[in-house]
């Protein structure tokens, strides 16, 4: 092993992000409770206020109120703890996901979504479904997947990251080749799991009145490499985020940076497949 080098690990050797990232490993079985409880309810097709209410519900009662309370003696301001920093990029990432993204998504994967009742919906005027027909052919985004995908994203990135580092932190005596191939195919890897896990997972006889595919065995197939251009971007990006204890923290304004920059590259890659593949539907 190379001398000093740390010995293999899960979580960050910054105190701070170590916390954060234990916190949230604890919010993915309510994740998965609160999910399985709001489709067996029925309680995706509902009107507008009680859609925004339970979409909302997921995230930020547990991932921003409960750290901020228990993190209030940590002596790390909030404005510099890596909980809020990581919601604040989730925040920004979601939202050019949503806005822009979900129309690709509709478009080249065949992804509709059905909230007859929702009256409030957000996404781009320009890209994506002609804007006369789209509300007609289920491709509007409701407001509430803005907040719910906050909670996805923060799971997915999470573990994902964890995972990564323990990889990373195992290589670290591999030939600077084979460290660069362990880390691509760690990133890579994660990426394709995670896109086809959710696809897998959330794509329920319970949500299929209100969120499906139109070729689910499509969407798994080739879909899932689609999405996890998402993630090839974020995953890596998400790592460094006060990932070394030796160097400054991210202020928010670098968070904010960083998490736009990782929006408009998964974007061009978005594009650059609809240019030269096509949608698989």
């Amino acid at each position: 092993m190379i001398p000093d080098a740390p010995a293999p690990h899960w979580f960050s050797r910054n105190p701070d992000k170590a916390w954060a990232e234990k916190f949230f490993l604890s919010f993915v079985p309510v994740f998965f409770a609160y999910n399985a409880l709001v489709q067996r309810m029925g309680w995706l097709d509902v009107g507008t206020g009680w859609h925004v209410a339970q979409n909302l519900g997921m995230w930020l009662p547990y991932c921003v109120l409960l750290p901020a309370w228990l993190r209030r003696g940590s002596g790390v301001a909030w404005s510099r703890s890596y909980w809020f920093k990581y919601n604040v990029y989730m925040l920004v990432w979601v939202f050019y996901c949503t806005y822009f993204h979900t129309e690709y998504f509709f478009e080249i994967l065949g992804l509709r979504y059905r909230f007859p009742e929702v009256t409030l919906t957000l996404d781009t005027a320009l890209v994506g479904p002609d804007e006369a027909t789209a509300a007609s052919e289920w491709k509007k985004v409701p407001i509430g997947m803005y907040w719910n995908a906050i909670a996805f994203f923060i799971v997915y990135h999470t573990l994902a990251v964890v995972v990564m580092r323990r990889v990373r932190t195992t290589t670290t005596a591999f030939p600077p080749l084979r460290r660069h191939l362990a880390w691509a195919l760690i990133v890579g890897a994660t990426a394709l799991f995670f896109a086809w896990a959710e696809t897998r997972l959330y794509i329920t006889q319970a949500a299929s009145g209100n969120v499906w595919y139109v070729d689910l065995p499509a969407m798994l197939r080739w879909g899932s490499i689609f999405y996890a251009l998402y993630f090839v971007v974020s995953f890596p990006n998400v790592y460094r985020l006060d990932e070394n204890p030796e160097e400054p923290r991210w202020t928010l304004p670098r968070t904010v940076v960083e998490a736009s920059f990782v929006g408009i590259t998964s974007l061009l890659l978005l594009d650059l497949w609809a240019r030269l593949l096509g949608p698989i539907v």
